[in-house]
């Protein structure tokens, strides 16, 4: 018996219904596209930097002072998951790397020696957070834009629909 229907047969509706349904009611809120896409945005910023678990902590309260939606700026962290958060902040770094000119990272045989540590760690830090923050800048507006366009073209569709009948 496969998943969805197993799911069905127990009164559960299957994920992608849930999700589908989550991204419906929140396109269909009273918030402006403006503020969902704003929301998306700030999640996306801090998804993409390199909190470590803690993207939720900080967009729910920028989302706040900057008054998009909450909820989307949750969703929007989650651009950032176990499997895409490794490549998206060595990516960051490469960027951060080729800024700052530092020479590509040793892991020959001194890597257990303090010095070496402390040296890969500044690296890592500072290159890392210099390229995670242009490409979060980055992907946080290409987010908004298409986020935006979505959600206006989304209630457009369904306005005309419902003002037909």
């Amino acid at each position: 018996m496969k998943i969805k229907e197993r799911e069905m047969e127990a009164g559960k509706r299957p994920r992608k219904s849930r999700i589908k349904r989550l991204a419906r009611s929140l396109i269909g809120s009273n918030d402006s596209p403006e503020r969902i896409a704003r929301g998306v945005a700030i999640g996306v910023f801090w998804g993409v930097m390199p909190t470590f678990g803690f993207a939720i902590l900080f967009s729910v309260p920028t989302a706040f002072l900057l008054k998009a939606n909450r909820l989307s700026a949750i969703l929007g962290t989650f651009v950032s998951n176990p499997l895409t958060g490794f490549f998206i902040w060595s990516f960051g770094y490469k960027i951060g790397q080729q800024i700052l000119g530092l020479p590509p990272v040793d892991f020959s045989g001194g890597l257990f020696k303090l010095q070496s540590l402390l040296n890969l760690f500044k690296a890592f830090m500072v290159g890392g957070f210099l390229g995670n923050f242009i490409l979060a800048i980055g992907i946080s507006l290409l987010s908004y834009l298409v986020v935006l366009k979505v959600v206006a073209y989304y209630r457009r569709k369904h306005s005309s629909r419902s003002g037909g009948s």
